[in-house]
């Protein structure tokens, strides 16, 4: 009965490809081989480094351009860790945001509003970030039995997440200058 529902090939390889780059992502402590038709398509250390797996991933180009986030809030129920991209790097659809609740690979639009609004002064319109964050939030605020997928999650403290999430990402964009400097030593005519 499942395979009348089946996609193409290609399609459900994508599916597979998506969801074992997010169980790397999720747990980099964990070596992950991914092979499809013999070909070893993605394959992470497991030496519990993030950048690492991301670099694993996503490649070489999107992982020099990262910056690193550690924050939490004030009464230290919300700790956010992991890694946000410059601008440069920002893309047509939500892809590449990827944030996980306790370990968990999620989607929440609280918490993708939140990351897109600390943005907002950097990319152009219809354009997204890459992130991976990781929200280690108090169990009791956090609601999965929303959607049968248990991956969107309900916050009962949601403006209190939105707030330091979109502090740790402003934050974490107006620490360094993005620009680079240049002399009229570095220009050649």
């Amino acid at each position: 009965a499942r395979a009348k529902f089946l996609k193409t090939p290609t399609t459900e390889a994508g599916y597979i490809s998506s969801f074992i780059e997010q169980l790397a992502l999720s747990h980099p402590h964990i070596s992950f081989k991914y092979m499809q038709n013999g070909q070893t398509k993605l394959h992470t250390s497991g030496n519990n480094n993030l950048k690492e797996a991301i670099y694993q991933i996503y490649g070489r180009d999107i992982t020099r351009e990262l910056i690193e986030i550690h924050t939490k809030d004030r009464d230290e129920t919300i700790r956010i860790d992991g890694f946000i991209g410059k601008p440069v790097i920002s893309r047509g659809n939500r892809n590449f945001e990827n944030y996980f609740v306790d370990g968990r690979y999620i989607k929440s639009s609280i918490i993708s509003k939140a990351i897109e609004d600390g943005y907002k002064d950097f990319t152009m319109q219809h354009k997204y970030p890459f992130v991976v964050l990781y929200l280690d939030v108090d169990t009791e605020h956090v609601d999965v039995n929303v959607h049968p997928t248990k991956m969107d999650v309900r916050f009962n403290n949601q403006q209190e997440i939105y707030n330091t999430l979109f502090a740790a990402v402003d934050d974490g964009l107006h620490e360094r200058e993005l620009i680079p400097e240049v002399t009229l030593d570095d220009i050649k005519i």
